[in-house]
């Protein structure tokens, strides 16, 4: 009797962004479903390091860089916003902050107030209309919070 091996680790990335893909476009349309960002931004910082998911940290960069690109942000606005906490804030965090649950609130909430404040530079820089603070960023970081405390 033969056994069939299949390797599936090469398909959950494509499968993965599709996923995300549909969720984003259905996320658009309605306010109440978030684009889940500030989780991924959470994923990514947590799990960066990681050689084995680096295809699953791939594909979240690109799907945060969809996102950026169907919401009328600056695209690329978030890998901006990653390399700079994960070089200069994060490992404070860490330190200063023992509470797991409170750092994970603390990075969604970094997330959300820091892309606003790279597109809002990134914007008078280039001249171009300057981002609103408006109750979206406000929905997406109450409920990506809620989401990751119940996770």
């Amino acid at each position: 009797m033969q056994r069939s091996i299949v390797n599936y680790q090469p398909v959950i990335p494509i499968v993965l962004l599709f996923g995300l893909v549909v969720y984003e476009s259905i996320a658009s349309l309605y306010i109440f479903l978030t684009p889940l960002s500030g989780l991924i931004f959470l994923y990514l910082v947590t799990n960066i390091k990681d050689k084995e998911k680096i295809n699953i940290n791939i594909v979240l960069f690109l799907y945060i860089t969809y996102v950026e690109f169907d919401r009328g942000l600056v695209v690329f606005s978030s890998l901006i916003l990653f390399l700079i906490y994960y070089e200069f804030i994060h490992r404070e965090l860490i330190n200063s902050i023992g509470c797991k649950n409170c750092l994970k609130v603390v990075i969604i909430a970094i997330y959300y107030l820091g892309i606003y404040i790279v597109n809002l530079i990134i914007s008078l820089i280039f001249d171009i209309p300057l981002p609103m603070l408006d109750i979206t960023y406000i929905i997406y970081l109450i409920t990506d919070t809620i989401l990751v405390l119940l996770i």
